[in-house]
C-alpha cells in the first residue's frame, strides 16, 4: 500500500525549495483523485492517469507542496504558503483511513488526501501538518 519505504525520497525533494536557514519539520504523501462519478464511469486506467500525487511539507516559516511523477519524485509543480498572518482559509479532518487538507486560495487553491499508509510516518506527518495548519490540537 505504501507509495515511498523510505521516507528520506520525498524529503530529499524539498532541498531545492527550501530558503537559506529553512527547516523542514513534517511531511506527507497524498492524492487527488477525480469526482468518484468519473472514476465509476471510465475504470481504474483512466482514474489512474487523472490522479494527481503530492507530497506536502511544513517547515519552520511555510507549507510547501510539491506535485509530482514517478518513484524519484520528479517535481512537476510547487506550490507555498507563508505561515501566519498570510495564510488562506485552511480546512482539514482526520478519520479512520485518511487526513483531509484543503487551502481555500483563490490564486492557488490546493486539496487532497493523505492515506495512513501513504508511506511510513504518513499519518502523523499528515496530521501534524494538517494540525499547525488550521491552529487546532491533531485528532487522536
Amino acid at each position: 500500500m505504501a507509495r515511498f519505504k523510505d521516507p528520506n525520497v520525498p524529503a530529499a525533494a524539498f532541498a531545492p525549495y527550501l530558503e537559506p536557514g529553512e527547516q523542514l519539520r513534517h511531511i506527507a504523501y497524498g492524492v487527488k483523485q477525480p469526482n468518484i462519478f468519473v472514476i465509476a464511469l471510465t475504470g481504474g486506467l483512466i482514474s489512474a492517469l487523472l490522479t494527481k500525487e503530492y507530497v506536502i511539507g511544513l517547515t519552520d516559516r511555510r507549507f510547501i507542496v510539491l506535485r509530482f511523477k514517478g518513484q524519484n519524485v520528479q517535481v512537476q509543480e510547487v506550490l507555498d504558503y507563508r505561515l501566519g498572518d498570510h495564510l488562506p482559509p485552511v480546512k482539514a479532518s482526520t478519520g479512520p483511513v485518511f487526513t483531509h487538507i484543503k487551502i481555500e486560495d483563490a490564486a492557488k487553491p490546493f486539496v487532497a488526501k493523505f492515506h495512513r499508509m501513504g508511506m511510513p510516518g504518513n499519518r502523523e506527518g499528515a496530521m501534524a501538518i494538517a494540525a499547525a495548519l488550521t491552529g487546532q490540537p491533531a485528532a487522536a
